[in-house]
């Protein structure tokens, strides 16, 4: 973690299940990492887990509904939005939504151009995804999609 009054750098309790590829995102005051992998496109992870930095500690929540590694996610008001990924034979389209207030999974319309190694952002009721790559390895795209979510 950041300390902005010491100008330094402290370390946080260490994440629970060691990944690459995930995406985190902050909803309700926690930063919630999702998905990843371990060390291969072969194992990709559904592993959801929160970090409370008030007490400095993870707490593991319901599995994402598809595991996968090379993600986006982006937060709006009390819902995280989970998009792209891969996999050996593709890159992934579905939207998984986790809604913190019920604390349950859903599935949102799927994205237009499947993909990994995204950008994902939220401005107001907007989720945007931005370029990556439409099929595994190295490939890339210029695409940005967006999707109101009110």
């Amino acid at each position: 973690m950041y300390d902005t009054a010491a100008d330094r750098w402290t370390t946080a309790a260490p994440i629970p299940t060691p990944r690459d590829h995930l995406a985190a995102a902050s909803i309700g005051g926690r930063v919630c990492a999702v998905g990843g992998r371990r060390l291969s496109v072969l194992q990709n992870l559904a592993v959801f887990e929160c970090y409370d930095p008030t007490t400095d500690s993870w707490q593991a929540m319901a599995d994402a509904p598809t595991a996968r590694g090379g993600i986006g996610a982006a937060t709006i008001g009390s819902r995280l939005f989970v998009t792209g990924g891969e996999q050996p034979i593709g890159t992934f389209k579905e939207l998984d939504i986790f809604d913190s207030a019920s604390a349950k999974w859903t599935r949102g319309p799927d994205l237009p151009t499947s993909r990994h190694g995204l950008g994902v952002v939220a401005v107001g009721s907007t989720l945007y995804v931005m370029s990556g790559g439409p099929t595994p390895g190295v490939s890339q795209t210029a695409v940005c999609e967006a999707l109101d979510v009110r």
